[in-house]
Protein backbone atom coordinates (compact mmCIF):
# COMPACT_ATOMS: atom_id res chain seq x y z
CA UNK A 1 0.00 0.00 0.00
CA UNK A 2 1.41 3.36 -1.02
CA UNK A 3 0.87 6.70 0.64
CA UNK A 4 -1.47 7.80 -2.14
CA UNK A 5 -3.57 4.66 -1.63
CA UNK A 6 -3.99 5.44 2.06
CA UNK A 7 -5.14 9.03 1.39
CA UNK A 8 -8.85 8.36 1.28
CA UNK A 9 -11.51 11.00 1.70
CA UNK A 10 -11.81 10.10 5.37
CA UNK A 11 -8.05 10.23 5.96
CA UNK A 12 -7.86 13.54 4.11
CA UNK A 13 -10.42 15.02 6.49
CA UNK A 14 -8.43 13.92 9.52
CA UNK A 15 -5.11 15.04 8.02
CA UNK A 16 -6.45 18.46 7.05
CA UNK A 17 -7.98 18.89 10.52
CA UNK A 18 -4.74 18.02 12.29
CA UNK A 19 -2.63 20.28 10.08
CA UNK A 20 -5.19 23.06 10.39
CA UNK A 21 -5.17 22.84 14.20
CA UNK A 22 -1.36 22.82 14.16
CA UNK A 23 -1.36 25.93 11.97
CA UNK A 24 -3.76 27.64 14.35
CA UNK A 25 -1.57 26.72 17.33
CA UNK A 26 1.39 28.27 15.54
CA UNK A 27 -0.57 31.45 14.72
CA UNK A 28 -1.85 31.87 18.27
CA UNK A 29 1.64 31.22 19.66
CA UNK A 30 3.06 33.92 17.40
CA UNK A 31 0.35 36.31 18.54
CA UNK A 32 0.34 35.70 22.27
CA UNK A 33 3.93 34.63 23.01
CA UNK A 34 5.84 36.75 20.48
CA UNK A 35 3.48 39.75 20.22
CA UNK A 36 3.00 39.43 16.45
CA UNK A 37 -0.40 40.96 15.90
CA UNK A 38 -2.51 39.70 13.00
CA UNK A 39 -4.38 41.94 10.61
CA UNK A 40 -8.11 41.61 10.13
CA UNK A 41 -7.67 39.43 7.01
CA UNK A 42 -5.39 37.10 8.98
CA UNK A 43 -8.17 36.77 11.55
CA UNK A 44 -10.64 35.95 8.78
CA UNK A 45 -8.25 33.29 7.47
CA UNK A 46 -8.21 31.77 10.94
CA UNK A 47 -11.96 31.24 10.61
CA UNK A 48 -11.27 29.19 7.48
CA UNK A 49 -8.70 27.11 9.38
CA UNK A 50 -11.23 26.54 12.19
CA UNK A 51 -13.87 25.50 9.64
CA UNK A 52 -11.46 23.05 7.98
CA UNK A 53 -10.63 21.57 11.38
CA UNK A 54 -14.25 21.30 12.48
CA UNK A 55 -15.54 19.80 9.23
CA UNK A 56 -12.51 17.53 9.06
CA UNK A 57 -13.04 16.10 12.54
CA UNK A 58 -16.79 15.72 12.18
CA UNK A 59 -16.37 14.21 8.71
CA UNK A 60 -13.74 11.76 9.92
CA UNK A 61 -16.04 10.41 12.61
CA UNK A 62 -19.27 10.60 10.61
CA UNK A 63 -17.65 9.24 7.41
CA UNK A 64 -20.14 10.86 5.03
CA UNK A 65 -19.16 12.27 1.60
CA UNK A 66 -20.96 15.53 2.36
CA UNK A 67 -18.14 16.55 4.72
CA UNK A 68 -15.45 15.90 2.12
CA UNK A 69 -17.35 18.01 -0.42
CA UNK A 70 -17.93 20.74 2.16
CA UNK A 71 -14.21 20.78 2.97
CA UNK A 72 -13.51 21.44 -0.71
CA UNK A 73 -15.82 24.47 -0.66
CA UNK A 74 -14.20 25.76 2.52
CA UNK A 75 -10.73 25.35 1.00
CA UNK A 76 -11.90 27.15 -2.14
CA UNK A 77 -13.11 30.06 0.00
CA UNK A 78 -9.71 30.05 1.74
CA UNK A 79 -7.99 30.34 -1.64
CA UNK A 80 -10.23 33.28 -2.54
CA UNK A 81 -9.56 35.03 0.76
CA UNK A 82 -5.84 34.27 0.47
CA UNK A 83 -5.69 35.76 -3.03
CA UNK A 84 -7.54 38.85 -1.84
CA UNK A 85 -5.14 39.20 1.10
CA UNK A 86 -2.13 38.77 -1.19
CA UNK A 87 -3.49 41.45 -3.51
CA UNK A 88 -3.85 43.85 -0.59
CA UNK A 89 -0.34 43.08 0.64
CA UNK A 90 1.14 43.59 -2.82
CA UNK A 91 -0.90 46.80 -3.29
CA UNK A 92 -2.80 45.42 -6.28
CA UNK A 93 -5.97 46.77 -4.67
CA UNK A 94 -6.99 48.46 -1.49
CA UNK A 95 -8.19 46.48 1.50
CA UNK A 96 -11.27 47.12 3.58
CA UNK A 97 -11.53 49.97 6.07
CA UNK A 98 -10.49 47.56 8.85
CA UNK A 99 -7.23 46.82 6.99
CA UNK A 100 -5.66 50.18 7.84
CA UNK A 101 -4.62 49.23 11.34
CA UNK A 102 -6.58 51.86 13.22
CA UNK A 103 -8.71 51.10 16.22
CA UNK A 104 -12.35 50.79 15.36
CA UNK A 105 -15.11 52.61 17.17
CA UNK A 106 -15.62 56.11 18.44
CA UNK A 107 -14.87 57.30 21.92
CA UNK A 108 -17.79 58.92 23.70
CA UNK A 109 -15.82 59.93 26.78
CA UNK A 110 -12.29 60.80 27.84
CA UNK A 111 -11.92 57.42 29.55
CA UNK A 112 -12.90 55.57 26.36
CA UNK A 113 -10.49 57.70 24.35
CA UNK A 114 -7.64 56.89 26.78
CA UNK A 115 -8.47 53.18 26.59
CA UNK A 116 -8.46 53.32 22.77
CA UNK A 117 -5.11 55.11 22.71
CA UNK A 118 -3.54 52.59 25.10
CA UNK A 119 -4.85 49.58 23.20
CA UNK A 120 -2.71 48.01 20.55
CA UNK A 121 -3.79 48.89 17.03
CA UNK A 122 -4.54 46.07 14.64
CA UNK A 123 -1.78 45.25 12.16
CA UNK A 124 -2.13 46.67 8.66
CA UNK A 125 -3.15 44.23 5.92
CA UNK A 126 -0.87 45.81 3.34
CA UNK A 127 2.31 45.40 5.39
CA UNK A 128 3.69 41.97 6.26
CA UNK A 129 4.78 42.17 9.87
CA UNK A 130 6.67 38.85 9.95
CA UNK A 131 8.24 36.35 7.58
CA UNK A 132 9.16 32.67 7.61
CA UNK A 133 12.01 31.70 5.29
CA UNK A 134 11.54 35.00 3.47
CA UNK A 135 7.82 34.47 2.87
CA UNK A 136 5.10 36.47 4.56
CA UNK A 137 2.30 34.66 6.35
CA UNK A 138 -0.01 35.70 3.51
CA UNK A 139 1.98 33.63 1.00
CA UNK A 140 2.12 30.70 3.43
CA UNK A 141 -1.65 30.79 4.01
CA UNK A 142 -2.33 30.89 0.29
CA UNK A 143 0.10 28.02 -0.34
CA UNK A 144 -1.58 26.03 2.45
CA UNK A 145 -5.05 26.53 0.99
CA UNK A 146 -3.88 25.82 -2.57
CA UNK A 147 -1.95 22.72 -1.49
CA UNK A 148 -4.86 21.22 0.40
CA UNK A 149 -7.31 22.12 -2.35
CA UNK A 150 -4.98 20.41 -4.85
CA UNK A 151 -4.79 17.31 -2.65
CA UNK A 152 -8.57 17.39 -2.29
CA UNK A 153 -8.91 17.47 -6.08
CA UNK A 154 -6.44 14.59 -6.55
CA UNK A 155 -8.41 12.42 -4.13
CA UNK A 156 -11.67 13.33 -5.85
CA UNK A 157 -10.17 12.64 -9.31
CA UNK A 158 -8.85 9.25 -8.19
CA UNK A 159 -12.27 8.35 -6.82
CA UNK A 160 -13.94 9.39 -10.09
CA UNK A 161 -11.51 7.21 -12.08
CA UNK A 162 -12.19 4.21 -9.84
CA UNK A 163 -15.94 4.50 -10.40
CA UNK A 164 -15.63 3.92 -14.15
Amino acid sequence: MTLSDSMTRRNFLLFSAVVSLSSLAFAYSAQYFFNINPCILCLYERYVYWAVALIGLIGFFRNHPLFFNLSGLILLSGVGLGLYHLGVELHWWQGTAACHGVASGKATSIEELRAMLKSKPMARCDQANWHILGLSATYINLAWFLGFLGLWRLIEKRRENQCF
